[in-house]
């Protein structure tokens, strides 16, 4: 008896060290960001418009934080089905390939966009991304996000009544 107890004593630090290891890294805030135009392959339209925008992912609550500025397209001129849809008229699209493309998170119209002098503003903080890929149907999962935006494969794209398929867009790179 006395045998078993020691090597519980001295084997119970060992098993707890390891599940201490074995525990995930700690959580980051990743930075990316986006300069949107009408020159862009996916939105060659020519408009004059302009945009930018910071996104912040956080790796542990898997929510996104989006600020973008808009100059030359008005709150009116956005795409009005989609901004009366859950999915807003501002959404980040995936590339696969030039054959595969899938809109793979919203940016919900709503009181998060108001108006400046030159166009809007919008400002989406936390968002939970299983929220917004369950409004497009959309089941990849967060660290996919995480990994085609890292590698350049998303767009943010804004779309209007002009130019429904969108009229400025942007490929989103890390910071």
């Amino acid at each position: 008896m006395r045998f078993t107890s020691l090597f519980v004593l001295t084997a119970l630090p060992a098993a707890i060290a390891t599940v201490t290891v074995a525990a995930p890294a700690a959580a980051k805030t990743l930075s990316y960001r986006a300069i949107l135009d009408g020159t862009a392959s996916t939105s060659a339209t020519g408009s004059p418009a302009r945009g930018k925008a910071e996104i912040k992912l956080d790796t542990k609550s898997q929510r996104v934080t989006v600020e973008i500025d808009v100059t030359g397209i008005t709150l009116d001129q956005l795409n009005k089905a989609l901004v009366a849809k859950p999915i807003g008229p501002v959404h980040f699209h995936q590339y696969r390939s030039a054959d595969d493309v899938d809109a793979v998170l919203p940016v919900p119209y709503g009181a998060n966009y108001r108006a400046t002098k030159d166009g809007f503003h919008v400002s989406m903080r936390d968002y939970p991304y299983a929220d917004g890929a369950k409004l497009l149907n959309n089941t990849d999962p967060f660290q996919d996000f995480v990994d085609a935006m890292s590698a350049g494969k998303i767009v943010l794209n804004i779309h209007t009544e002009k130019y429904p398929d969108g009229e400025i867009s942007g490929k989103v790179m890390p910071d």
